[in-house]
């Protein structure tokens, strides 16, 4: 599940516009002259999930450090949005942050054999487990790195569509997972981000991202 230094690097490619193109060459440079080369890896914890590791790195100017990296396989978040303009919604609670917690569905990628799972499989598993639904249609909006200091983590972010029930074997949520369904207008989980009621990241960042497309298109 450990993948090599190398596999782990910021994904970004030019976009055609000047500007943000002219932003991506100057990332590409500090790529260059920043990097912290890796001498020596620790494991210091394995568990279901995730690995715990100490890195000893080298900075270009010769000077040495560590870093303490949580490696984690990737992830997915799901907006699945109905044709009413609604996104499904969970409730779970979450020991991390003291409380239950309104998110987008979302999930982490299963690893047989140290083969990651195909993330656009990984949205359809996920969004039947968490809300009992199936998507005609899936597509991928973005992408981002969860916590980029210390966790490899990288989230993709689908819009599922075409929803409907999943009645004959549906894919149940997993035997740990507690989860509530709440229905929310995509405008209406805007505002509950800005007061504060959904306070998760990843779902902050997703319904974000879907919101500008969706004004986009004057929905």
């Amino acid at each position: 599940m450990t993948p090599p230094f190398a596999d782990r690097k910021a994904r970004r490619a030019h976009t055609g516009r000047p500007v943000l193109d002219a932003i991506v060459t100057e990332l590409a440079a500090a790529d260059a002259e920043l990097e912290e080369r890796v001498v020596g890896r620790e494991e210091i914890y394995r568990g279901r999930y995730i690995v715990l590791e100490k890195d000893t790195i080298v900075r270009p100017d010769g000077s040495e450090s560590s870093r303490d990296i949580v490696v984690h396989p990737g992830a997915v978040v799901v907006a699945p949005l109905d044709a009413e303009g609604r996104l499904c919604l969970v409730i779970q609670y979450r020991l991390a942050g003291g409380g239950a917690m309104l998110e987008l569905p979302a999930g982490t990628l299963d690893v047989h054999d140290g083969v990651v799972e195909d993330p656009e499989s990984a949205a359809h598993r996920e969004l039947e487990e968490e809300t009992g639904y199936r998507a005609g249609r899936m597509d991928r909006l973005g992408g981002y790195y969860s916590a980029p200091g210390f966790l490899t983590e990288y989230l993709s972010l689908f819009l599922a569509t075409d929803l409907r029930p999943a009645l004959e074997d549906r894919l149940s949520p997993d035997a740990d997972e507690r989860i509530r369904l709440v229905r929310l207008h995509w405008r209406d989980a805007i505002s509950a981000i800005d007061a504060g009621v959904i306070e998760d990241s990843k779902s902050i960042a997703g319904i974000l991202l879907l919101a500008r497309r969706l004004e986009a298109q004057g929905r």
